[in-house]
Formats: C-alpha cells, structure tokens, sequence
C-alpha cells in the first residue's frame, strides 16, 4: 500500500511542498491514488527510495512521471579497515560553534554526486542549500548524535554526521572541503566514527553508485555493500509533472 507523507524540513529549504513516498504500489489502486494527489499540487517536490529489486513499483512511479535520479547503496561494516590510520596532519574532534559558518560552507561547497545535484530540475544552487542546511541542523543539534570535524593546520577541513537508532549508527552526511580532498580527511573522519560507535550496533553509510570515490573509500575502510535503493524525483511546476 502507497504511503504519503509531508517532508517539512525539505519543504522549508526548498520552498516548496514537499512529499515522500512509500510503501509498494502493487496496484492499479495505488496508482491511482498517487494520480490523484500530483493532480492536487500547483508546485511541489516528490521523491522514492525504493529497494532496487521491487521493480513493479519502480515501473509504477516511471508511469506517474518519476525519474530514477540516483541508485542508492548502503554499507555495513564487517572487517577491519585497510586505512586505519594514523592520518597525519589531520586531527577529528567535536564541532565547536565558534565554527559554525566554516563547517557549514564545507557542506556547501563539498558535494556534487547526491541525489539533489544530479537531478537538474533542482540545480546546483539549491543542492548546495539543502546540504548547507542538513550540517547546519547537526551543528545546532537539532538533528542526529554527533558532528564530527576534521582539521588542517587548525581550520576545518570535512566533517561527518552521525546518526543513531536502537540498532545501528549511521554516516547521516560526510563531506571534505574540495582544497582537502585526496589527504585522507574522508578515512580519518570514517575512523573516528568507527571508533567512536564500534559496538553499538551495526555500522552502517549510505553514498550514490555515482559516487565511485566514495564506494572505494568505504570499502576500504572494512565496510562490505549491504542493500541497493533506486531514488525517484517528481517535480510538479504549474500543475505540471516533470521528471
């Protein structure tokens, strides 16, 4: 059964309703139902994460105008880590808030394979917003455990955002700033996580199959591929869908 569901934090950023969703759309019912609510939405925002072999529900959403934007995989990990440090001239502590805006403009200025910045109808600006705003909740904590930062001769260089639930922790967000990437800032904030967690539970970072750097870095780091999702947007401008 199809399940819909307001995103308010989304909406707010993207000015913009915002709706997720779920459940399976088995049938001509669902679809329906689905038809009928885009048909009630001068402007708004639609997405899906749908397990990548449930593919009547993919095909279902294709028909309502979604498009797959994204496939994404989860790992978990299970081994010890080739990179296990030491990582030198990195250090990883707690975020402080004297540095707020530095952390924050890291997260805006450091992605450009998720979900928002390969969907063109969202362009760049506002992906960037998106991320801006999803560390800026971590640092205010009004979202996840914990907010990790990296740091080179002193300045914020990446930071990682971890998210717990009764079973597992989660990389929520991580994102190094494009003058420190390839220093190993990413695997020294994955280690730091992974110490910090280890036995609480599984381990667990979601990234885009887009994102090959990522993937190896993860792998790398002991953690083994665990389950696939294909993401679906569905823009609606004016009464009318668009892919």
């Amino acid at each position: 059964m199809i399940h819909l569901g307001d995103d308010a934090w989304l909406a707010e950023v993207m000015a913009r309703p915002v709706f997720r969703v779920g459940g399976a759309l088995d049938g001509d019912g669902d679809g329906a139902a689905l038809a009928a609510h885009v048909r009630g939405q001068a402007r708004a925002f639609y997405y899906a994460k749908v397990d990548a072999a449930a593919i009547t529900t993919v095909r279902r959403l294709a028909a309502a105008g979604f498009v797959v934007v994204d496939t994404n995989v989860v790992f978990e990990l299970d081994r010890r880590p080739e990179l296990a440090g030491p990582f030198p001239g990195v250090s990883v502590g707690e975020h402080v808030a004297a540095e707020e805006e530095a952390v924050v403009e890291v997260a805006a200025t450091s992605f450009t394979r998720t979900r928002f910045h390969l969907d063109p109808l969202v362009g760049a600006e506002l992906a960037n917003a998106i991320k801006r705003e999803w560390c800026r909740n971590y640092a205010l904590k009004r979202r996840g455990d914990h907010l990790f930062v990296a740091r080179v001769d002193g300045r914020p260089a990446g930071f990682l955002a971890a998210l717990v639930t009764p079973t597992s922790a989660v990389i929520d967000l991580i994102g190094v700033a494009p003058a420190f990437q390839r220093r190993k800032v990413g695997a020294a904030l994955t280690a730091a996580f992974v110490e910090r967690y280890r036995g609480r539970g599984a381990l667990q970072v979601g990234t885009q199959v887009a994102n090959i750097p990522s993937v190896r870095l993860y792998e790398r780091m002991g953690f083994s591929l665990a389950s696939s999702q294909y993401v679906l947007h569905l823009h609606i401008e004016k009464g009318t869908p668009r892919g």
